[in-house]
């Protein structure tokens, strides 16, 4: 190949395509594009066929990847360890990747009930859509997206300074653009939040005879704000929410990274799920009645056979579990 580069040639593919470039960067595509289309195949990206009906929303990869891979500079508020995070937040996003509980329902099953659902409105299941159009998130992710809104703007505004061009054709189409709104059937906002950028961003700024590098370059460091105000204000809260009712119900970080119990069969195996929330109080009784309340209450709803050995015993595991913990605190007091 080495030999080969160092001469000029022309390659012919399929009678009529003339490929006239170095074959080692050629194969490299050809195998980057096997490895897109695999990649575009995938369950999880199955919204990208859906946005051929929308011809406004046409996703540069390009942009995407630059995006994906852009770092924001580290200063003292941005260190590198927060950048790491930022990152890895960033790739779960685009890739679908978030533990959602309906993620979760499926990896641990035997501590994420399948009744569950979305802790906050507690209407619908929470998967990565309902995430951000919940109601009870409705108004942040508005005021989000807004703010992503106005920050293209902003840098329009600022590029009309450069060009003689009126860009208030080129304002109206980006106000106008169906991802700005949040619907279940408009896959176009669902993309952006997935970080599947539209080609009409770089479009806007190409108008203004913006050289499209650093467009892409303005456009990424945009997007990478709007991911970082997404996962301040809309993830973090809900997985601090969700983090608070796993402790109410002894769904420890132990229990999540030990491998789900292969000897217990799942119609028997009761999930801590199961169990009320915990109402925490400084006096002991209050773990006294909560304790009650979970053996009169913890099966409600559940069909489950009582007779079952195996599932007697794990209950009775959770109370003596329970029992130890209350007199443990009780004694610490009585100290």
């Amino acid at each position: 190949m080495d030999l080969a580069s160092a001469h000029d040639f022309v390659l012919i593919y399929d009678n009529d395509v003339v490929c006239e470039s170095n074959p080692r960067h050629l194969l490299k595509q050809y195998y980057q594009m096997l490895l897109m289309r695999d990649l575009l195949n995938l369950t999880r990206f199955h919204f990208i066929s859906l946005l051929s009906f929308n011809i406004d929303y046409i996703v540069d990869w390009e942009l995407t990847w630059f995006t994906l891979n852009f770092m924001p500079s580290h200063d003292a508020s941005f260190t590198p360890d927060h950048a790491s995070r930022h990152l890895t937040f960033k790739f779960k996003l685009f890739l679908d990747d978030l533990p959602t509980l309906e993620k979760l329902k499926r990896t641990r099953p035997d501590l994420y009930m399948d009744e569950l659902t979305c802790h906050s409105c507690i209407d619908r299941m929470e998967d990565l859509m309902h995430l951000f159009m919940c109601k009870n998130r409705r108004l942040p992710m508005q005021q989000i997206l807004q703010s992503y809104q106005n920050h293209l703007l902003s840098k329009l505004l600022e590029a009309r300074n450069m060009a003689d061009i009126d860009p208030t054709p080129l304002i109206a189409k980006l106000t106008s653009f169906s991802c700005w709104s949040f619907s279940s059937t408009n896959w176009s906002s669902y993309a952006l939040v997935r970080s599947c950028l539209p080609k009409l961003f770089i479009d806007l700024f190409v108008d203004l005879s913006i050289p499209r590098n650093s467009a892409i370059k303005v456009i990424a460091a945009i997007h990478n704000n709007f991911v970082q105000k997404f996962r301040r204000r809309i993830w973090n809260p809900r997985s601090y929410d969700k983090s608070r009712w796993e402790n109410a119900i002894n769904i420890t970080y132990k229990m999540k990274t030990t491998p789900m119990p292969s000897n217990l069969p799942l119609s028997t195996y009761i999930p801590y799920s199961s169990l009320p929330p915990l109402t925490l109080h400084d006096s002991c009784d209050s773990g006294t009645d909560w304790l009650k309340n979970s053996m009169k209450y913890a099966f409600a709803g559940w069909s489950v056979d009582f007779y079952s050995g195996r599932a007697i015993r794990y209950f009775v595991s959770i109370v003596a579990s329970t029992l130890i913990g209350i007199y443990q605190g009780g004694r610490s007091g009585e100290i």
